[in-house]
């Protein structure tokens, strides 16, 4: 197609917000990207109908909704007139699952493309991305993740283009003709500040960056533990990356060399994601920069995929786990407080791979130390993310469990020597009741 043919073909798609919200139907299914890859402008002209009482009442779904979601779409007054149904609850949105407003579909972030196809029925999909390329290609740099499958598979599709978005290459392009509407934008897409790193989390991140060697290709998930590893890591050499999510540390570690996946053992030279939230500057090294891939989630969180990965390491956070191994990644009790997301998906990975560790970390306390996190069994309601026989390693601040290949015995004695030491007393005498004290 020439530039002439897509560029006629990107103007009678071009349209307003409010055009491009009007070609939602009652009754199906819209699927917002992840957190960054939110489009500000189409969900303020969705917010603009609910309040006119004029949009298709539709099912609206989401990992992390950001601002652009919160601001627009999940207010008191607007409960009736749609449903929410979250996939990695977030902080505008966990309140209103666990009172029962909104609803939640629990899946793993490797799956969800296949579901979202086959047994959600998803009909409708909006996006941010990039300014259309010279061939007419679009890029969903920020927030590729199940994106792309459902603009390939769905009945509607809508882009917000927006030179803010990073082209990022990889297969992460969507083509104009591609999308049923544009609107164009140029608003600041939405940021995420690093969390704050305790000493704790200083703790925790040099016990497993003594344990990453040279070369290895590591994964980390969200949170102020896995940043301190992944800040942990700058002695390190030739490390590579391959992840769910790009963040700050990644920049950092690639700007100074740390990373240069020259030793990765597929996609060589290359760091792959699926979406990425973090400061402006790490958007703006996504952009155009040979040395970074998108790709959709089926891809990057495919277990086999990731089991290609020699010396792969993923590195994820847990709120609580018992005895046994058992982790508790997501809900407080029974309330949900964020989602499954992609744990298992890289913990099953690494456990394949050849020279292949996972980490899941967490302070040793939670409720300002009113709290073990290390726990004889989980709270009344807790959800198993990660079961034992999935479970590596668990680190606390004060210290490193390596539970595979270990008996349950094994695994309580482990895990009560990183527990805090207030709580290892108590957490003896459980053991002794489940017979899995000492000896």
């Amino acid at each position: 197609m020439t530039k002439s043919d897509w560029q006629t073909e990107y103007s009678r798609r071009l349209c307003t917000a409010d055009e491009a919200a009007n070609g939602l139907r009652d009754g199906e299914r819209l699927i917002l990207p992840t957190l960054a890859g939110q489009p500000p402008a189409i969900l303020a002209a969705m917010s603009e109908q609910l309040r006119e009482g004029t949009m298709a009442r539709v099912r609206i779904g989401t990992i992390l909704p950001g601002p652009a979601v919160s601001d627009n779409l999940l207010l008191p007054e607007y409960v009736d007139r749609f449903q929410w149904d979250s996939l990695f609850c977030g902080s505008s949105d966990r309140a209103g699952v666990f009172e029962g407003i909104y609803d939640m579909t629990p899946m793993h972030f490797g799956q969800m493309p296949k579901i979202m196809r086959d047994d959600m029925k998803v009909g409708a999909v909006i996006s941010l991305a990039s300014p259309p390329d010279a061939d007419g290609y679009m890029s969903l740099g920020i927030s590729i993740d199940y994106t792309k499958s459902l603009i390939e598979t769905g009945r509607y599709s809508a882009v917000e283009v927006n030179p803010n978005v990073p082209n990022v290459f990889g297969d992460c392009r969507v083509h104009v003709t591609d999308v049923d509407a544009i609107v164009e934008s140029d608003e600041e897409i939405f940021v995420l500040a690093n969390p704050p790193v305790t000493p704790h989390d200083e703790k925790i991140g040099a016990l497993i960056a003594e344990r990453i060697p040279n070369g290895a290709t590591i994964q980390l998930g969200y949170g102020a533990a896995p940043s301190a590893v992944g800040l942990s890591l700058r002695g390190h050499k030739h490390l590579g990356i391959h992840t769910e999510m790009f963040v700050d540390a990644m920049r950092i570690l690639m700007e100074e060399g740390v990373v240069d996946n020259s030793q990765k053992s597929i996609n060589p030279g290359k760091t792959l994601y699926t979406f990425a939230a973090g400061l402006r500057e790490t958007y703006e090294f996504l952009h155009e920069n040979p040395a970074i891939e998108g790709h959709p989630v089926e891809y990057t969180n495919d277990v086999s995929v990731i089991a290609q990965h020699q010396g792969m390491v993923s590195i994820n956070a847990t709120i609580a786990v018992d005895l046994t191994g058992q982790a508790c990644s997501e809900s407080i009790g029974s309330r949900q407080y964020s989602g499954s997301g992609g744990q298992v998906d890289f913990i099953r990975g690494a456990m394949m791979a050849e020279g292949g560790r996972s980490f899941l970390v967490t302070h040793s306390t939670a409720k300002k130390g009113a709290l073990s996190s290390i726990m004889g069994d989980l709270a009344s309601g807790s959800v198993v993310t990660t079961a034992r026989t999935d479970v590596d390693m668990v680190v606390t601040e004060y210290g490193v469990a390596e539970l595979r290949g270990r008996s349950l015995r094994e695994r309580a004695q482990a895990l009560i020597s990183i527990a805090h030491p207030k709580f290892r007393d108590s957490l003896q005498e459980e053991a002794g009741k489940k017979g899995l004290g000492l000896r």
